[in-house]
């Protein structure tokens, strides 16, 4: 008998550790899991300042496209301006035309001295898929330019594909809200923020 009890108590001593080895393996198991959260977040929160790194980027890309777009734009309108004043004051002398020839050059010049075209309105487009894998930098100027439409109409089309247009200065500063708020772990991805204006 001294036997069975020895035995039943060595049985519930192995017990009593096997049970505390289980509850230490449940906090061990809920350390893991709340650390595999962390790293999620963090990894998460690096993907954010990658993506605004590229958003800076690209945005000072295109505008100093913008820029040089411009600047040739300008030049190339004053050059083909001049050339049309020149030509036609001359034409105009030559037929010794009742009007001043400048004027008449001037008035053939006008067109090409007062033309413009859009330039500078570069946006941050989030797709349909959210931030950060549906994320593009869009010059609207460019669009414009290339489609010869108003920057109002390329906006429409962009929207209507389920795009939402934001300045990208607002949009840099809601990427650093949402790194702040993946961190805490109230935000995960995909983000589909309703803060996001319409530009």
């Amino acid at each position: 008998m001294e036997d069975m009890s020895g035995c039943r108590q060595q049985l519930e001593a192995l017990r009593s550790r096997v049970r505390a080895q289980i509850d230490a393996l449940a906090v061990l198991a809920e350390a893991f899991l709340q650390e595999a959260e962390y790293l999620c977040r963090y990894e998460q929160a690096r993907i954010l300042g990658a993506l605004q790194d590229r958003i800076r980027q690209e945005v000072k890309d295109m505008r100093r496209m913008e820029e040089s777009a411009s600047y040739g734009f300008n030049w190339a309108m004053t050059i083909t301006g001049s050339a049309k004043l020149a030509l036609w004051s001359l034409i105009a002398a030559k037929r010794h035309s009742k009007e001043h020839p400048l004027t008449i050059g001037l008035e053939h010049a006008k067109s090409d001295f007062s033309r413009t075209a859009p330039f500078g309105t570069v946006v941050v487009a989030v797709g349909p898929k959210g931030i950060p894998d549906d994320v593009k930098v869009i010059s609207l100027s460019h669009c414009a330019r290339e489609r010869s439409r108003p920057e109002s109409e390329i906006v429409a089309a962009i929207e209507d594909r389920g795009y939402q247009l934001i300045e990208p200065k607002s949009f840099l500063r809601t990427l650093e809200e949402l790194k702040e708020q993946v961190l805490k772990g109230s935000v995960t991805f995909p983000v589909f923020d309703p803060g996001l204006a319409p530009h």
